[in-house]
């Protein structure tokens, strides 16, 4: 991989950190792992459609009080207008700070950390962008109108917020955070699935999709997170290509490890 910046040395870019190397490489498709996340993921979408929607839609009267409170909560929160604002707050204030006068650790972690949510941004940005525009290409009609036109009906209008369901907008922010968030964080990822998949079925829960749509958005909000990482491994930003080619994070020898913690990286 070339070092060779993206940017002058005098560009003002450089100051906060964005001026990484171009990419040797190009960008393939096949890098992003598509297979692994569209076979189980079409395959739950299927199962869902054949088992799931029809008797879920049916039985929504019975679901706890309790757990719809609860639910609509989670859905205010993971809202990716918000999620997106509060992320691009947070990267802008942590690459300033890198750019300060404070101490050369706390402007590398703070610069590391920037960049981190600047993959975090593109992620969510790009993943709800391209769901909101494919749900209204499909006009799947929400569980609200299950009593009148069933659980199979599509192509209900772009504008109409009742026919927008599949896939769900929500959960494909929520597959890009908590997908995003395991691979910054590996540790943690149990948690992180835990995290996507209950903030996703929450969407049920107030009447809002069906379980099909929940996974088809899951699945591809994980997957644009990994193709992100991949596009940012190519410009050696947060992650680098491993030894197979697939994003990991930086280090400073460039020696191919499965994971390392975040704020260890030091190959800014």
């Amino acid at each position: 991989m070339s070092d060779h910046p993206a940017f002058p040395s005098g560009h003002p870019l450089v100051r906060f950190g964005l001026n990484w190397p171009a990419p040797q490489r190009r960008i393939t498709f096949k890098a992003t792992r598509w297979p692994e996340f569209l076979l189980p993921g079409a395959t739950l979408v299927v199962l869902c459609l054949a088992v799931l929607d029809r008797p879920v839609a049916m039985a929504a009267a019975g679901i706890s009080p309790v757990f719809r409170s609860i639910a609509l909560a989670l859905t205010d929160l993971s809202t990716s207008k918000w999620l997106l604002s509060a992320v691009l707050v947070f990267a802008c204030c942590a690459l300033v700070a890198s750019a300060g006068p404070a101490a050369r650790r706390l402007r590398l972690s703070a610069l590391l950390l920037g960049q981190q949510a600047l993959y975090l941004f593109s992620s969510l940005a790009m993943a709800s962008a391209i769901a909101n525009l494919v749900k209204r290409l499909i006009g799947r009609a929400r569980p609200m109108l299950f009593d009148s036109v069933g659980d199979f009906h599509f192509g209900g209008g772009l504008f109409s917020y009742a026919h927008q369901s599949f896939p769900s907008g929500h959960s494909t922010a929520a597959g890009a955070f908590f997908g995003a968030m395991a691979l910054l964080a590996p540790r943690y990822r149990p948690v992180f699935v835990s995290l996507a998949l209950f903030f996703g079925f929450a969407r049920v829960a107030v009447g809002a999709h069906y379980p099909s749509d929940v996974v088809a958005g899951l699945f591809f909000g994980a997957w644009l997170a990994f193709a992100m990482a991949v596009v940012f491994a190519r410009y050696r930003v947060v992650f680098e290509p491993d030894c197979t080619g697939h994003p990991k994070f930086r280090t400073r020898n460039g020696c191919c490890v499965k994971s390392i913690k975040p704020m260890r990286y030091r190959g800014l």
